[in-house]
């Protein structure tokens, strides 16, 4: 009896011990229909997609007077099977500091465009031929995370800032630079503001030498600005969207843009366990070379509907259609998508 009762002490320490850690993520993919209508993107593709399934581990200390160590350790995982992208550590994962001061985070964290202004893209994607016509991945292609410090702001009176600043070296770097190189350094600045369900936010990136213009380096910008309302079952939002000297989008991605702007509208309502959704977005013809480039812009639709199985799992349903959308092919292309697909919260 007693060796028992020890057993059973011995067995809980570990649990006792990690306490603080949590265990938390989300495993969400769907099957994909998706219908291209010109050239080399001519036919359909039928797949199974994941929609940015991820796993992670999270805790934090106590270290007194308001003060607290907080940590992060996250990572991607993919329902359509091993993809190129997936491994240990890949999403955001960090070690700081949070107290009255805000919040300070070391590691590979996200932006104020990946973290605070995805608000509008509310669909769920990742993998797939149909990821481009079901969800906004021109409008967010500047979203990310980047190995670097970010700092967080407490809340004054609904307003929130923050910093978010990419080493100029990579995690990886093993040569040395002069001190004056600032290649692959960015600095990415955010706005927030909430009350009574209304909501703002201001995202500002600089991106060092980012390209190069009549042989001179130049550096990339982007802004972004988002409002609506989020309250009551009812959440619609506005998004325009300006990028100068950055990658362009549709036929023109992997081509630098000197100008480009983008701007979407979303609107979402439920009603019990329903929830449809719609998005329309448009990108205007592109500036490469001093002069727009015709037809480069875009035109997209996006409507959905999310249905509530628990509060943890949710039934998906999404179709979408966007235009000037694939690079293989040349201009006023049509790329159509239905996706259905589970969405489970841990």
């Amino acid at each position: 009896m007693k060796k028992t009762l020890i057993a059973l002490a011995l067995t809980a320490l570990p649990v006792a011990a990690m306490a603080d850690v949590v265990l938390y993520g989300q495993i969400k993919g769907g099957v994909g229909v998706t219908v291209g209508d010109k050239g080399a993107d001519s036919g359909t593709i039928t797949q199974m997609g994941d929609y940015g399934s991820r796993i992670g581990f999270k805790g934090q200390e106590d270290l007194g007077n308001g003060l607290k160590a907080i940590w992060q350790v996250e990572q991607r995982v993919s329902l359509a099977g091993n993809q190129s992208s997936e491994g240990w550590n890949n999403s955001d994962t960090f070690i700081g500091l949070e107290g009255g001061f805000g919040k300070v985070r070391a590691g590979y964290v996200s932006d104020q465009f990946n973290e605070n202004m995805e608000t509008m893209d509310f669909w769920e994607y990742r993998t797939g031929a149909g990821a481009q016509a079901r969800g906004l991945q021109n409008m967010t292609r500047f979203d990310g995370r980047s190995q670097g410090v970010r700092y967080d702001s407490p809340d004054f009176s609904g307003f929130n800032f923050n910093v978010t600043h990419q080493l100029a070296d990579s995690a990886t770097e093993t040569v040395y630079e002069p001190s004056r190189s600032t290649n692959g350094q960015s600095t990415i600045v955010g706005l927030n503001y909430e009350n009574a369900g209304f909501f703002g936010k201001l995202g500002y990136g600089l991106y060092k030498h980012e390209a190069v213009k009549n042989g001179d380096v130049q550096d990339g910008h982007v802004a972004r600005v988002e409002a609506g309302y989020d309250a009551n079952n009812l959440f619609v939002a506005l998004a325009y969207q300006y990028a100068k000297d950055m990658a362009g989008y549709g036929s023109l991605s992997g081509v630098t843009a000197e100008e480009a702007h983008e701007a979407a509208v979303s609107v979402a309502y439920t009603m019990g366990a329903i929830t449809p959704k719609v998005t329309y977005a448009h990108g205007w013809d592109q500036k490469v070379a001093g002069s727009k480039v015709k037809d480069s812009g875009y035109n997209q639709v996006i409507i959905g509907a999310d249905y509530a199985l628990s509060k943890r799992t949710t039934a998906l349903v999404s179709a979408g259609w966007i235009n000037t959308a694939q690079v293989q092919g040349g201009n006023d292309e049509d790329l159509y998508s239905v996706g259905v697909g589970l969405k489970h919260a841990f």
